[in-house]
């Protein structure tokens, strides 16, 4: 793609509303400019670097998120967040005994009754 294209680059966005019996949809097209450096000259660095911002920030709460839930430490997660780049997924390396705890933890006691009970006659099968 060419910068001339680039530049007259338009995206669709779509939007919907439903409240009571309305339901509606509706799409544009709107230019965002097709570069960093157009997207600056069309709104101004700030709007630009602020969209960024805002952005990145929630990539980074769902990545902190993900971390959570694989049982990361608070200190854990800083590390892992130091490390990360806007735009770069975090290797998601996730320890299978903590997960497994986790979701443990949020089962109804029947659910965590019946994977106990799985777990041990899986061993009894194994130990045989």
């Amino acid at each position: 793609m060419t910068e001339e294209t680039k530049a007259n680059e338009v995206v669709e966005i779509s939007a919907t509303y439903k409240k009571g019996e309305e339901d509606r949809e509706c799409t544009i097209l709107f230019d965002f400019g097709g570069s960093v450096e157009a997207a600056i000259e069309k709104f101004g660095a700030d709007v630009v670097y602020s969209n960024f911002v805002r952005a990145s920030k929630v990539t980074a709460q769902a990545a902190m998120r993900r971390l959570m839930e694989a049982g990361s430490s608070d200190e854990d997660v800083a590390t892992k967040m130091n490390e990360w780049k806007p735009g770069v997924a975090l290797e998601r390396t996730v320890d299978p005994v903590q997960a497994m705890l986790t979701k443990f933890a949020k089962m109804d006691p029947a659910a965590q009754a019946q994977l106990i009970a799985d777990l041990q006659a899986k061993r009894a099968r194994e130990q045989g």
